[in-house]
């Protein structure tokens, strides 16, 4: 009976030796492969420089606003300059002192030339009047904005439609090309 108590004391120490080892093995062998494991980027961030969350930005021309740009995050893209927005909220500045507000869902900034574009349930709107589209561009340099898919703007006394349009920010003028249909209204207040 001692010989069987030892020989099974023998067994035990065996197996609790033989599952230390093999424990100690498993262990060295997860941290080496810990060490290896290379996690993939997701492909926003192989193309993207940096991310920021809130972001604004401020456009001026000789001491002069152009516009101001607020967005929820913007991913500067590696190598382009361009910034991918996201809820893009701009705020342009005319020369007559009147401000025209631009709001999207997506937006592009090209940060070496200040232009930009605008796509999903845009709304570009002044004190008058709100356009409805669903892509819009901005270029800085001749300070218009432009879109060439269907628009539609209404004010207090008028609505119109048609196929493309292109404002100029500095005349405070805007053109509109194709298919164009409106409808006057009677303002009931001007009497």
């Amino acid at each position: 009976m001692a010989d069987r108590r030892s020989l099974l004391k023998w067994i035990l120490t065996a197996i609790a030796a033989l599952a230390l080892v093999v424990l100690i093995a498993v262990f060295i062998q997860f941290r080496r492969q810990q060490n290896e494991i290379v996690v993939p980027l997701p492909d926003a961030a192989t193309r993207s420089l940096m991310r920021l969350v809130r972001l604004h930005q401020t456009a001026t021309k000789e001491g002069q606003v152009q516009w101001e740009l607020d967005a929820d995050a913007a991913e500067l893209e590696t190598g382009s300059g361009r910034m991918i927005l996201t809820s893009p909220v701009v705020v342009f500045h005319t020369d007559g002192g009147e401000t025209v507000h631009l709001t999207a869902a997506e937006g592009v900034l090209d940060t070496r030339t200040n232009d930009m574009e605008a796509s999903g349930n845009v709304q570009l709107r002044d004190d008058r009047y709100t356009l409805k589209t669903e892509a819009l561009i901005y270029l800085h340099e001749a300070r218009r904005l432009r879109s060439d898919v269907p628009v539609y703007i209404h004010g207090a006394v008028f609505d119109l439609r048609a196929d493309t349009m292109e404002y100029d920010l500095d005349a405070n003028q805007a053109q509109f090309v194709g298919h164009v249909e409106g409808h006057l209204y009677e303002d009931l207040a001007i009497r």
